[in-house]
């Protein structure tokens, strides 16, 4: 299998594996005018034993089987000498249940090939860390359908039956005017929304699909209530939806009106989940089920595609809409499990980020001959840099459990001086490495948690944990206030103000020990006992009683921070373990 792109359209080709004495397109020629058995003797002797060629002729000869030719469009060939990518079209092999088979001929390197996609359209998708999308469409094949193709399609359609179509093809008034006329419910799912709707004959439609800026540019309403209202006028006898994406979808039929609230998910990828609606709403209308109904398992089906990643692959199964549907509205859904089909193939190499569309399990990656293994992760870490955050993260944390103790070390020294026999110079010295050590640790555990936040594996959570690393900045601030006397108070005002901020930052570490360790048991990585919570926990807990008891008037105040300086050690070290923990289980999986 050879692959090649051209201006964003993907051709598949058949490398021709015979020797150069054997003429292929003759013997594919020749063993399409022949049937059963004949065929079959004359693939025996032509081959003689070479099962490569065996296969590929006979691959070449199911993709021209004739007997499926009624299910496919028709396209024009494409001009002989026509260069597409590396190929240059020759001549029509033959046509049938895969499409029309071309012998071509390849540059570099210099071959023949057989090739059953030279007409391809393509779509590059753009995924964001929430999941929200932007598809850039070299449409080709689609603006190449012929009113023959459509009558074609619509010959085996029976009065009443649902058909539906979308604005992406060619002909969309002449196919919507074609299955009026046969007494069909034709339904429009208006996306995208482009000149072509323009004359649009909403009469002739028996539904409406929209979001919410294709209702924008139907009517010139922002609001998507008012936009609703304004279609619904236009179509009195039709239905019209517009969906709302995350808040679910809104609906018009004659004078009822209709809403269904969706549900709340962790967005992995928002591809296809607008399909997934269109497709599981109009399945429920078709088995008679009412608007109520067909909304709630439209936004079910929605909201499940969302939290995988993949087009095809995300859509659900009919037992998991029927599960997810009768739930109250703004349910709170758990994640799906990762996929098990080919659809768990990364879209890009983990080694070199090449892309590995079509590829399956075991394949080498063309480009650095990685293995290409399934994907094992849900929620956010479907994102190989989302999960890969943790690498980088706990560094960080270990830098910053490695910053305090010396910071202290060199705070002490400076403070003990006196009784060391130390000279003001080394006191200074050893007194300004330990404040800068103080700082860079500060610095270097505000990173870490971000780093934590971000690389979490759900988006709620993700929101909830950086919210919460922020929180920390804003309190190390106000300690540098407080402490430089940049407060409008002073004296034990101030010491309380300082108590108060070091037990928000305790709750901030205890928090990240709780996220980190959380994450592990939700990506159900090998089963361990719980140290690091059990660490962490102990270690704020020692942290929050040695600074309450701190009054700031002992003859040896070190005794009063020494358990402070142990107790954030130890929090610190848990979140680095558990960190480094699940950076290598991703690794593993990976």
């Amino acid at each position: 299998m050879s692959d090649a792109t051209d201006d964003g359209r993907a051709h598949e080709a058949h490398e021709i594996r015979a020797a150069p004495n054997i003429d292929l397109p003759t013997i594919f020629e020749r063993a399409l005018s022949l049937e059963g058995s004949s065929r079959a003797a004359y693939l025996d002797d032509v081959c003689c034993g070479n099962d490569d060629l065996r296969r590929e002729i006979e691959s070449l000869l199911d993709a021209a089987d004739p007997s499926h030719d009624d299910d496919h469009f028709s396209e024009p060939d494409p001009i002989p000498g026509r260069k597409i990518a590396g190929f240059t079209v020759v001549r029509l092999l033959g046509e049938g249940g895969h499409g029309r088979v071309y012998l071509a001929r390849q540059q570099s390197p210099e071959r023949d090939v057989a090739t059953n996609d030279v007409n391809a359209g393509a779509a590059t998708v753009m995924v964001a860390e929430s999941g929200e999308n932007a598809i850039v469409i070299a449409p080709e094949s689609n603006l190449r359908i012929t009113k023959e193709s459509i009558e074609r399609f619509l010959s085996s359609a029976k009065q009443s039956e649902i058909v539906l179509f979308q604005n992406e093809c060619a002909l969309l008034h002449e196919g919507i005017a074609m299955a009026a006329a046969r007494a069909l419910r034709v339904w429009l799912n208006a996306a995208p929304a482009n000149a072509g709707l323009s004359g649009l004959r909403f009469e002739k439609l028996a539904g409406l699909i929209v979001n919410e800026s294709e209702a924008e540019a139907l009517t010139g309403e922002v609001d998507p209530r008012r936009a609703l209202e304004a279609l619904a006028k236009r179509m009195p006898g039709g239905t019209v939806i517009v969906t709302l994406g995350a808040d679910g979808a809104i609906a018009a039929l004659g004078a009822a009106r209709y809403a269904h609230r969706g549900f709340v998910v962790d967005a992995v990828d928002t591809v296809g989940c607008g399909d997934a609606f269109v497709g599981v709403y109009l399945a429920a209308i078709a088995e008679g089920r009412d608007i109520a109904q067909a909304l709630a398992r439209g936004n079910a089906a929605g909201a499940l595609a969302a939290m995988r990643a993949g087009a095809l692959r995300s859509l659900p199964p009919r037992g998991e809409i029927d599960v997810v549907a009768v739930l109250p509205e703004k349910t709170k859904l758990k994640p799906r499990p990762p996929a098990e089909d080919e659809g768990a193939i990364p879209a890009h190499c983990l080694g070199c980020g090449y892309p590995l569309v079509g590829r399956a399990e075991g394949d080498a990656c063309p480009e650095c001959g990685r293995v290409v293994r399934r994907i094992m992760f849900a929620g956010r870490w479907a994102n190989v840099t989302v999960r890969r955050r943790y690498g980088r993260a706990w560094w960080w944390a270990a830098g910053a459990g490695a910053a305090l103790p010396l910071g202290a070390i060199g705070v002490g020294i400076a403070t003990e001086g006196q009784r060391l026999s130390l000279s003001a110079g080394k006191q200074d010295l050893f007194g300004f490495t330990g404040l800068g050590l103080w700082a860079l640790h500060v610095v270097l555990a505000c990173v870490a948690q971000v780093g934590f936040a971000r690389g979490l594996p759900q988006l709620g959570t993700a929101r909830f944990g950086l919210g919460a690393a922020w929180l920390r900045i804003v309190a190390v601030v106000v300690i540098l206030l407080v402490t430089f006397r940049f407060w409008f108070w002073s004296g034990d005002s101030a010491l309380i103000a300082l108590k108060s901020i070091f037990t928000l930052l305790c709750a901030v570490d205890l928090l990240f020990v709780v996220l980190l360790e959380r994450a592990w048991r939700s990506a159900e990585f090998a089963p361990r006992r719980p140290l690091g919570l059990i660490a962490g926990s102990f270690g704020v807990l020692v942290t929050m009683i040695a600074v309450w008891r701190f009054d700031g008037r002992s003859a040896t105040p070190l005794m009063q921070i020494g358990p402070i300086v142990i107790g954030m050690l130890l929090a610190w070290i848990a979140q680095a373990t558990l960190a480094r923990g699940i950076a290598r289980e991703i690794r593993v999986r990976e």
